[in-house]
């Protein structure tokens, strides 16, 4: 019998430290026949849960001047755009060997133009656990 792969599960994760607080970025992905979700979110969380979170092995967030351009090896996909920490950023999730989240700072009027255009909002929970 073939193993079965679990129809919802934990894409790109990373810790991003926007100005003096931290947040979880995680992509939750659901799959099954003629179903593929996978939104990205936010999670507001306390400097010591990062700080455990990164030595237990989850990666920081990666953190450019300019959007990820894809390739022949790198599947690139705008996931939303992030409101954090008074900072506005669009989120790519980059897929190559890894698959990783990756940050771009916006202005507001960016922001705008990319939610007109479709993006997402992406949801942050804003109180840590």
């Amino acid at each position: 019998m073939a193993k079965k792969t679990p129809p919802i599960t934990i894409g790109a994760n990373s810790i991003a430290k926007i100005g003096n607080r931290f947040f979880l970025i995680v992509e939750v992905e659901a799959k099954a026949p003629g179903v593929e979700i996978d939104p990205v979110f936010g999670v507001r969380t306390t400097a010591k849960q990062a700080a455990s979170l990164i030595k237990a092995g989850v990666m920081r967030t990666i953190f450019k001047k300019f959007p990820p351009i894809p390739s022949s090896t790198k599947k690139v996909e705008l996931k939303g755009v992030l409101f954090a920490n008074g900072r506005i950023f669009s989120v790519f999730d980059v897929e190559n060997t890894t698959d990783v989240s990756v940050l771009v700072r916006i202005n507001r009027e960016q922001a705008n133009r990319l939610i007109r255009g479709g993006a997402r909002i992406i949801k942050v929970v804003r109180k840590p656990f």
